[in-house]
């Protein structure tokens, strides 16, 4: 998604991020003719203002370039190859196992009236994007604020942080049912 750095964000640019965002598609905020704006703006504060932007999209990568001398454009082609290949990882249903086991242990989820909410297990069943499935006692029992809390830790600990992760909890039946 490219961004002139001389300009604000239009009403087009939000509706295209929120489109990138339903559709889980890889990523890169490109911030173009930064030559303009060198020395006189810190790439800190346009960096915080796509992420108050566009907060669903704090994953997201951003990369400065200039379009016309071509400084930076290369390693933004080379991260958007490594974002390609993010999307296609795989992460082991043991491996997932463990890192939900620490991450419900460290913050358990909250009470859902008299109900306990449990994850038994969960699995990656497919890739662009990486989705992964938590079987559970009861789905609706895991609040939007867990359910980011989960996504965060899924990010932060799995090799593919920058791309968009799909997260669904599903009931797990049992065989008498």
């Amino acid at each position: 998604m490219f961004f002139d750095c001389t300009q604000r964000m239009s009403k087009v640019d939000k509706q295209l991020v929120h489109y990138i965002s339903e559709q889980y598609k890889p990523c890169v905020f490109v911030v173009n003719k930064w030559d303009l704006l060198y020395g006189q703006m810190p790439t800190d504060r346009w960096v915080e203002y796509l992420r108050d932007t566009f907060p669903t999209m704090w994953h997201a990568p951003i990369a400065f370039i200039t379009g016309q001398t071509g400084k930076n454009v290369k390693a933004l082609l080379n991260h958007s190859q490594n974002l390609y290949k993010q999307s296609l990882e795989r992460i082991g249903t043991g491996e997932l196992n463990r890192l939900l086991r620490a991450a419900v242990i460290k913050n358990p989820p909250p009470m859902y009236g008299m109900i306990r909410p449990k994850i038994y297990y969960a699995t990656q069943v497919s890739t662009q994007p990486p989705t992964i499935v938590f079987m559970c006692n009861e789905p609706k029992a895991f609040q939007n604020d867990y359910r980011r809390y989960l996504l965060n830790v899924l990010r932060d600990n799995l090799s593919f942080g920058e791309v968009p992760i799909k997260l669904y909890l599903q009931r797990r039946r049992r065989a008498d049912e």
